[in-house]
């Protein structure tokens, strides 16, 4: 089965080679990842699935997988073909007011980190908490998003500008480098932040909408683009051991070295740890419709509840295709943390609908097409199209946990147009305003 997945990810792959970094092909990197490398490993160690189950129920969620992922590519080329991508559109940039909203990105979200800080009693650091931050913070449903969205512009941001700055000509490059430091060091206190908030998934996309704009400055093909594929993967896997180390750090704990036998660093990063875990999901959602049947379309209509915490949603039963899942599997304590897995909108559909429902992924395919040729139109940078563009890369082929998904891209255009507004704001200069008149004694 994983085969026939990874020949329809390498036929799509090569029936949309140019540009070479699309959203697409984002989604088929994740796609290979998740349905061909972890069923790979899963076959290697015996048939090991993170949350259990048969595997008759495993392999087919793969098959239901496969056939969705085949839809989602019609979906994409339908409108791929139609209006092809424009690659040669070229980037200009206003550094002024790009710089401005790196500041008003990076202030608001040390300021709400502090508010973070002060209200948890510092229990918002990963060793000090065994729940998701919303549920330890107070206040946590508007604090984290006010940290982490400008936090992830700020990264990105500040990087490319400490890019731009040292590629302007003018000056020596050792007179540009002091100047310009201010902005790598917002993007690295950008980083450290996140990392400590355990939001591996905001750094990536902060890493991905900055090297897709760098390929659009420098023209990156494939081979630039793999080491990119790899050094995300590669990321995606020291976060987490990295946000412990300063944490202990911060806290002045020293954590001791214990020599354990470790698998090998694939199993380690993509077997037995959730990232990617979509397959491993399927034998739940398979086992839940077994003995409940179809949903019926009642978790769809309350994608809009996913705005709502976890404890609300619970008491005026407004339960998410994620809470049903997650309760089904994890009981109580899925509602005492606030923490399990993600449920796509693949077994989103096919929970509601059965095998019928994977039809509706045409649209994801569809809206792919859209947002691919709208990034690649992109002229001029600003705050707020960058803040757009971080939207897009949220949604991508929207193939996850759609609540969330909207949830964040549509939070992410909110702050684009507030920030960008302010950005925007040019104070006059002192030597600007008409001298006083004089009136001689």
């Amino acid at each position: 089965m994983s085969g026939l997945h990874a020949l329809l990810y390498v036929s799509l792959l090569i029936a949309t080679l140019r540009p070479a970094f699309t959203l697409f092909h984002l989604f088929l990197a994740a796609q290979t990842i998740a349905f061909v490398l972890r069923p790979f490993l899963s076959v290697f160690e015996g048939g090991f699935s993170l949350y259990g189950g048969s595997w008759e129920l495993y392999n087919q969620g793969l098959l239901l997988n496969l056939l969705a992922n085949g839809i989602v590519g019609i979906g994409y080329l339908i409108a791929y073909t139609r209006s092809p991508l424009k690659s040669g559109v070229p980037l200009r940039w206003s550094k002024n007011t790009l710089a401005r909203g790196t500041w008003l990105s990076f202030i608001l979200a040390l300021g709400a980190l502090t508010l973070i800080h002060l209200f948890s009693g510092g229990a918002w650091l990963p060793t000090a908490r065994n729940a998701t931050i919303t549920q330890v913070v107070p206040f946590g449903k508007i604090l984290f998003p006010l940290a982490v969205i400008p936090f992830s512009f700020s990264l990105t941001s500040g990087m490319l500008l400490f890019y731009l700055s040292l590629r302007q000509g003018g000056k020596p490059l050792w007179q540009r480098w002091f100047p310009s430091s201010t902005y790598l060091l917002i993007s690295l206190a950008s980083a450290v932040f996140l990392t400590l908030l355990y939001q591996r998934g905001f750094i990536l996309s902060s890493i991905l909408v900055l090297f897709f704009l760098l390929s659009r400055l420098n023209g990156w093909g494939y081979l630039r683009l793999a080491f990119v594929a790899l050094f995300s993967l590669l990321l995606l896997t020291q976060l987490r051991p990295l946000a412990t180390r300063i944490a202990n750090a911060l806290s002045g704990e020293s954590q001791a070295i214990v020599q354990v036998d470790q698998p090998p660093f694939l199993q380690r990063y993509f077997l037995y740890s959730p990232n990617f875990d979509t397959a491993d999901v399927w034998p739940v959602a398979l086992s839940y419709v077994e003995q409940n049947g179809h949903l019926g379309g009642s978790t769809l209509l309350r994608i809009p509840m996913r705005f709502l915490p976890p404890a609300t949603r619970l008491d005026w039963d407004f339960l998410t295709a994620v809470d049903v899942l997650n309760a089904y599997h994890w009981g109580d304590t899925y509602w005492e943390k606030s923490f399990g897995f993600n449920v796509t909108l693949t077994q989103e559909v096919y929970l509601n609908f059965g095998p019928a429902g994977l039809s509706l992924l045409l649209l994801s395919g569809v809206v792919g097409s859209w947002l691919d040729r709208k990034i690649w139109a992109i002229s001029v940078i600003t705050p707020t199209r960058l803040y757009a563009l971080f939207a897009a890369f949220f949604t991508g082929i929207p193939v996850g946990e759609l609540g969330g998904i909207l949830q964040w891209a549509l939070a992410y255009l909110i702050y684009g147009l507030a920030l960008g507004t302010l950005a925007s704001i040019r104070v006059k200069r002192r030597r600007d305003t008409p001298p006083l008149p004089h009136h001689p004694r």
